[in-house]
């Protein structure tokens, strides 16, 4: 089995510069980051379908749509929200403003 030497980041953006300032499952977009060696590299700008949906158990809904990757950095996640992620083994982050200078934090 090969070992696993790149990490992926899910950041919620609406705008595609900043973190998007509300409730992870309310953006519209989320970016899928990949972090190499040091290098921080857009993979993939990924559609959220369930933005403007209040359906029951939404994070399972949102962590189907990122459970490739290892961390995800937003500004707000819901009480239950966190602890279905992390149950999932996913790492979050909390951080606003700008994407570029919250993946740094990251390296």
């Amino acid at each position: 089995m090969d070992k696993i030497t790149f990490i992926r980041i899910a950041v919620p953006t609406n705008d595609e510069v900043n973190i998007f300032p509300k409730m992870l499952g309310m953006a519209d977009k989320v970016f899928i980051y990949e972090i190499n060696g040091g290098q921080i590299k857009l993979i993939e700008k990924r559609n959220n379908p369930y933005a403007k949906t209040q359906q029951h158990l939404k994070t399972l809904d949102v962590y189907e749509l990122l459970h490739d990757c290892e961390i995800i950095i937003s500004a707000h996640i819901g009480k239950k929200g966190i602890q279905r992620l992390q149950e999932r083994g996913i790492k979050l982050m909390y951080k606003k403003g700008n994407i570029q200078k919250a993946l740094q934090d990251v390296l």
